[in-house]
């Protein structure tokens, strides 16, 4: 079902005023034709956009997501119209799909350092699994992933290698030795499995059966910052650790001398990853 922009309009009226009846006004609607319009938008997704918040609405969490994909189209398009009526052309912003961890502390400052102030620069944080869906859909460029995202249309090559760290609650001076680390408990954060997976397995240890798991989080930040308040463990990348933010907070603990290292990918199309766009973010990553 293609989309019903009229009905994408009246829902970001909504969110943009605050509410059904401050929309109505501005689209010189009635209350009652903007909740028909909402309630078709919801039937049409099938997702629940708004949810009962006392007397006010409030999104859910696809109602966010969707939010605030309509505010980056409509950026594209001010942008687009700026560039028309001003008569000059519009540079293409360079858009990329990026693994959070690798993407905020290692390849995001070498691009803003490099890219010209006239080229617009759009960076999504996703897991390894929505950067693949982001590329195959043509939403961005390039991605970025510590898996060789690898299908039909969509070719990868090696572009980077960070090291992956156990961290602990800054009061824990000592290592623990590896026969403790099954008992440790983990703060996790979305598709920590992969990474977990490569830190044991660089150390030769187990997996935690089961593993002792205290919090859980979408993001990598709010996993270190669980771990700064000393909720508990994690395996992050070094960058992450020693970012400005958790340096001095968290505790980043060596065992047995071994480092562990991840490869970093660049992904995408064969003509994309010979482009001067993937150029640039080798040159970012090599900085």
């Amino acid at each position: 079902m293609p989309p019903d922009f009229r009905r994408l309009s009246v829902f970001r009226a909504v969110v943009n005023h605050g509410g059904v009846i401050a929309a109505a006004r501005v689209l010189h609607k009635s209350p009652s034709a903007v909740t028909y319009d909402l309630q078709q938008l919801e039937r049409a997704l099938g997702a629940r956009l708004f949810r009962k918040a006392g007397r006010r609405l409030a999104l859910t969490a696809q109602g966010r997501t969707l939010a605030a994909s309509i505010e980056r189209a409509y950026l594209d398009l001010q942008h687009a119209w700026d560039g028309a009526a001003g008569g000059a052309e519009t540079p293409e912003p360079l858009r990329i799909a990026c693994v959070s961890g690798y993407g905020r502390y290692r390849l995001l400052p070498g691009l803003l350092a490099r890219l010209p102030r006239e080229r617009p620069l759009e960076v999504l944080f996703r897991t390894a699994n929505e950067v693949l869906a982001l590329l195959e859909s043509g939403r961005v460029g390039l991605g970025v992933s510590y898996r060789p995202l690898v299908t039909a249309g969509i070719a990868s090559a090696p572009l980077a290698e960070e090291t992956l760290v156990l961290v602990g609650p800054k009061a824990a001076r000592r290592a623990p030795a590896p026969q403790e680390i099954a008992a440790l408990p983990f703060v996790t954060y979305e598709e920590f499995d992969y990474v977990f997976f490569r830190w044991f397995e660089a150390h030769d240890l187990a997996l935690p059966q089961p593993w002792r798991r205290v919090d859980h989080f979408d993001e990598l930040e709010e996993a270190l910052e669980s771990v700064a308040c000393g909720r508990g463990w994690s395996v992050v990348p070094f960058d992450a650790a020693n970012g400005r933010a958790y340096r001095t907070r968290v505790r980043i603990h060596h065992l047995q001398r071994r480092v562990c290292h991840n490869q970093i990918h660049l992904v995408g199309s064969t003509q994309a990853l010979q482009g001067e766009d993937a150029a640039l973010v080798r040159q970012a990553a090599s900085a």
